[in-house]
């Protein structure tokens, strides 16, 4: 429970301080308005709300970098009480991750990892489960409840890269130049594009809010990255995942890596390839 605290506060925190910093602009004096003339006073209105929208502009980016960041690791902040249950979860995740590097059973719980992540999704994306979902609990209820467990399949398959990373590490070594020059460019490029294309396309998809309610919440984009690849975020979105394995040396972690990277594809071509095609391509 203390993960929880501890994600509580920091959200209250950051929210505190958007609001401080972002805070209006101090309306003008009235009396400047009589003194000066009415052109004056229009143009200074205008600049007024330009300032305003500029302002709102930056706080609303603002807090979506911090959400898209947040999601993109497993927890959404903007879903509300839901996050009461989320969290604990999370640190659920994080105690049994704990757990078995402390006795050892990483390679099953990597294993269990990469189950529940890319087994989990394409069932619940691929077949009717979705749809007795929605008839059970609603439409509104069940896509929260699908957030929550996806967020949940982002968190564990981060976790089970890292334990797939820890096992028999040490079994290659590099020189700390040749590392450095590999694991930096990666990362910056594979968490970088990730990133980018989720600010492009936004959380919702990202959460795939389309396929679960399998009909367009928008248009089909090409911007961003997309400009390039149809799919940024399972191409070279993927790289920082053999980050870590390269830092350790572990040629298990690198195999883990490399089976997670094609399973996202083989996802990919199940239950969201055709969805695209159906839905946005037609």
């Amino acid at each position: 429970m203390g993960l929880e605290v501890f994600c509580s506060y920091v959200c209250s925190v950051l929210r505190l301080l958007l609001n401080s910093v972002f805070k209006s602009p101090v309306t003008p004096n009235i009396h400047l308005y009589i003194l000066i003339p009415n052109i004056m006073a229009t143009n200074l209105r205008q600049t007024e709300g330009q300032v305003s929208n500029d302002n709102r502009w930056t706080k609303e980016n603002a807090w979506k970098f911090v959400n898209v960041f947040f999601s993109m690791m497993g927890i959404r902040l903007d879903t509300g009480k839901i996050l009461l249950v989320w969290l604990p979860l999370i640190a659920l995740s994080l105690y049994l991750g704990n757990f078995a590097i402390e006795h050892e059973f990483l390679v099953e719980f990597a294993i269990a990892c990469w189950a529940f992540y890319y087994v989990g999704m394409t069932l619940l994306l691929g077949t009717g489960i979705k749809r007795w979902m929605i008839k059970k609990f609603g439409e509104q209820r069940a896509w929260l409840y699908f957030q929550m467990i996806l967020g949940l399949m982002f968190f564990n398959i981060g976790t089970g890269v890292s334990a797939a990373a820890l096992h028999l590490q040490g079994a290659f070594s590099l020189s700390p130049t040749l590392m450095w020059a590999l694991v930096i460019p990666m990362f910056i490029l594979g968490f970088g594009i990730k990133y980018w294309a989720t600010w492009v396309i936004g959380i919702d998809v990202y959460y795939y809010k389309d396929l679960f309610h399998e009909k367009s919440h928008g248009e089909w984009t090409e911007a961003g990255p997309y400009k390039w690849s149809g799919t940024p975020m399972y191409g070279i979105g993927y790289l920082h995942s053999y980050c870590l394995a390269i830092m350790l040396g572990s040629v298990w972690g690198l195999v883990y890596a490399a089976v997670c990277h094609l399973s996202i594809f083989v996802f990919y071509r199940i239950a969201e390839k055709p969805f695209i095609v159906r839905t946005y391509l037609q």
